[in-house]
């Protein structure tokens, strides 16, 4: 080889049936680029994919543009398969049977005028599929019977596999053999003793943080990451805040040190951050199945497969799988869109066994695997992330020691959100004015839009009409409404209200109760309904009356004096109240707008709603010294 040869250019010819061992190619091709980089050559893998479509004959366009002699090493790969006639005929007349033929021959009479290129084959031998077509397998055998004859015109020697990974070994043992004799023509020689190194297994996991408490979904977690359970791993979903990356990341390390997995693929679709300068937005590079399954190949360094198309690809990446025991962690699949998500789903049922997957969304689904929804952190984890941030920055150690009795408020206030927590916790850091106080009444007033924004904008999007009417509905009730309650303040359908709770129920947005028949909210969620879509005060009156004339109708038919009724009351207190304080605010709202001939007929509802209201308290307290003796 010439001292001024810089690059070594291989040209694979393979059909079709081969695309995961082509794949396997360039993934060999980029382990001995330091090897190469070492005798000052640049490895190029090419083949037909690289070539600019034009007019003309296929095959010839392709050496147009990859010309035959700028070729240095040629690698054939068969099965089954030899691909389509090319429109051509060989030097003795005869049509050529397939494209690949064509590439052969050619490179073999360039071999026989010049010793270049370099002819290396390879034929798989593993079990033919059901729907082979005889007639390409004809030929293939036919072409084999070819180079077999060593009195003929292409005598050639090649090398039989069975298996991607035993061709994977096969072609880098070859590869690099060619590099130490290059190596030699160079004068740079390389001392090179074959031996079988101990496998470095890929690893593209971020950061571990700080974990705090979680045990029992990490329990869950854990245990649908055991061999011996018979899904593909777990999906966590949960409202946004809510902590699932950190419990699918915290669960990935813990994975690892118990040696559950040789090799692990994180790749997220989070397209947004929240720090305490506000929303941050991020430039992901996946935001469909075929990105999601190019960042795991590149993860487990398989970058052939990227180039293959997106069928190929999968079952590419499948096969490479199957040699390697993997936990894969995709984040954030709520910002795909639901066809996305159903294909990476089907593609999860179909990871071999041994492998697992641990997928984070704000949509449940996923079928086939353990579904987990994480609800609001506990007090102790939650005291445990202050003590956390405190020991890592002295300012709001400061400002947090005096307060330590008061802890608990932020909590509250937080209603149990890692997020919520760790973002107020950013604000007093970074400004200096905002004091405990401060940063109390900003969680109590709904002040930081940038929290609301963040957790919900993503759900937003994917919310209809009816969506938006019985959210704001729900906004009303607290602790929790009844179907029938729920059905009434929305003014919606009975088909439409059960189509609507599933939507939100799969977009985590809507609680149900288990065992009560009742339908709640986490109290972020709360906020930001009330916050976005009752910032119309028309529609929140509206809204707001059919709930107070629901509990009218409730106090007429419970207030009738029966102790059997007692319990009716008792279960509704926290609702009944509430409706006796919108009343009153709406009253206020009324009176200030007395001379308007609107407001003075939602006055006189209100007084007749308020006279209804009034028993109810005068039964609840009825009822509490009853008990009370």
């Amino acid at each position: 080889m010439p001292n001024s040869l810089k690059k070594l250019r291989i040209f694979a010819a393979s059909p079709s049936d081969v695309t995961n061992e082509r794949a396997k190619l360039e993934t060999v091709v980029d382990s001995l680029k330091p090897m190469a980089d070492y005798l000052g050559l640049t490895l190029e893998v090419i083949d037909w994919r690289l070539v600019v479509p034009d007019a003309g004959r296929p095959q010839q366009i392709i050496f147009d543009q990859l010309t035959p002699t700028s070729w240095d090493i040629f690698i054939g790969i068969l099965w089954h398969r030899f691909g389509t006639p090319p429109g051509a005929k060989d030097k003795t007349g005869k049509d050529y049977l397939s494209g690949t033929e064509e590439e052969f021959k050619t490179a073999y009479e360039l071999w026989k005028q010049f010793g270049k290129p370099r002819m290396v084959l390879y034929r798989c031998t593993r079990a033919l599929p059901f729907d082979v077509d005889p007639d390409q397998l004809k030929n293939v055998r036919a072409f084999f019977r070819l180079i077999e004859d060593v009195k003929g015109d292409y005598p050639t020697l090649y090398q039989a596999f069975e298996t991607t990974e035993s061709f994977e070994k096969l072609v880098h043992r070859n590869l690099q053999n060619l590099l130490v004799e290059y190596g030699d023509e160079l004068k740079k020689p390389i001392k090179y003793v074959e031996q079988v190194a101990k496998k470095k297994f890929p690893n593209s996991l971020p950061r571990r943080q700080a974990f705090f408490g979680r045990y029992k979904e990490m329990d869950i977690v854990m245990r649908a990451l055991n061999p011996d359970d018979r899904t593909w791993g777990v999906l966590v979903d949960g409202i946004g805040g809510i902590g699932k990356s950190a419990i699918a990341i915290e669960a990935a390390y813990r994975a690892k040190e118990s040696g559950l997995f040789e090799a692990f693929v994180f790749v997220t679709a989070k397209q947004d951050i929240l720090d305490p300068n506000g929303v941050r937005k991020l430039n992901p590079s996946v935001y469909t199945l075929d990105e999601f399954l190019n960042e795991s190949a590149r993860a487990l360094g398989e970058h052939g497969i990227v180039k293959l198309p997106l069928p190929e690809k999968r079952r590419g990446l499948i096969e490479i799988l199957r040699s390697t025991r993997t936990l894969i962690v995709y984040d954030n699949l709520e910002t795909l869109s639901k066809e996305e998500q159903e294909g990476i789903a089907d593609f999860l049922r179909e990871i071999p066994q041994g492998c697992k997957a641990i997928i984070t969304s704000r949509r449940r689904g996923g079928e086939g695997g353990l579904w987990l929804r994480v609800e609001r952190l506990d007090w102790e984890a939650a005291r445990d992330i202050i003590e956390n941030e405190m020991a890592r920055d002295e300012a709001l150690a400061n400002k947090l020691s005096r307060y330590i009795v008061r802890w608990r408020n932020l909590y509250d206030e937080t209603n149990g959100s890692p997020l919520a927590l760790m973002h107020i916790l950013g604000l007093m850091r970074i400004r200096a004015a905002l004091t405990f106080d401060d940063a109390l009444n900003m969680l109590r007033q709904n002040q930081d839009t940038d929290l609301l924004k963040f957790i919900f904008q993503e759900a937003k999007k994917e919310l209809t009409e009816n969506d938006k009417l019985a959210l704001s509905a729900l906004s009303f009730f607290n602790p929790s409404a009844t179907f029938d309650a729920w059905i009434k303040v929305a003014d919606l359908s009975k088909t439409s209200l059960e189509t609507t709770i599933d939507r939100l129920s799969t977009l985590s947005l809507v609680d149900i109760l288990a065992g009560e028949e009742r339908y709640t909210f986490h109290p972020l969620t709360r906020a930001f309904v009330r916050d976005d879509f009752l910032s119309d005060s028309i529609f929140a009156q509206k809204t707001g009356l059919r709930f107070a004339q629901y509990w009218t109708e409730y106090a007429k038919r419970y207030c009738s004096g029966d102790e059997k009724n007692d319990s009716a009351i008792l279960l509704e207190g926290a609702n009944l109240d509430e409706a006796a304080k919108w009343l009153m605010d709406f009253s206020e709202w009324c009176d200030l707008n007395e001379k308007v001939a609107e407001g003075k007929k939602l006055q006189s509802l209100a007084s007749a709603i308020w006279d209804q209201l009034s028993l109810i308290d005068y039964w609840k307290r009825s009822i509490t010294i009853e008990h009370d003796k």
